[in-house]
């Protein structure tokens, strides 16, 4: 199980939302600016804090320090369908494009035009794939402790 800490910031609707605490992917939680590189980059691509729907089945409250969970397999197959899978598309449609170019002289807009339909077709993927592959119950971060 994959685990951050986090800071519950809002429950409204039954609903629990967390930021998560900026620190290092090390663990260490005192990265200083200019030693830890992963710190320098967190500040970097986020400039404001995001809150994140999470299930709270410990009844955690506003202002509690928390351990967030998530199931490897979950991020592993997040991490494709959302990386991994748009790619392929692309590459895909871009080879289907050529091919069906043959030996034209706009061999490289018939790969393109291929490609951005393939990214387009992901997306529809996409969207159709998340729900079979994700039980939600499992794909949604959880609050396992209080800190």
């Amino acid at each position: 199980m994959l685990e951050s800490q986090a800071l519950v910031v809002k429950i409204e609707q039954g609903a629990t939302y967390v930021e998560a605490q900026a620190g290092g992917s090390c663990g260490s939680g005192h990265c200083s600016t200019s030693a830890c590189s992963t710190a320098v980059l967190t500040r970097i691509f986020s400039q404001q804090p995001k809150a994140l729907r999470v299930n709270n089945p410990i009844n955690a409250q506003v202002g509690d320090q928390v351990m967030l969970g998530l199931e490897e397999g979950a991020f592993l197959k997040s991490a494709m369908l959302a990386y991994l899978f748009p790619l392929v598309a692309l590459i895909l449609g871009a080879l289907m494009g050529m091919w069906l170019a043959g030996p034209a002289d706009a061999r490289d807009l018939y790969a393109g035009l291929g490609g951005l339909v393939g990214l387009i077709a992901s997306a529809f993927g996409i969207k159709w794939l998340n729900p079979i592959l994700f039980d939600l119950n499992r794909a949604q971060p959880v609050i396992l402790r209080r800190l």
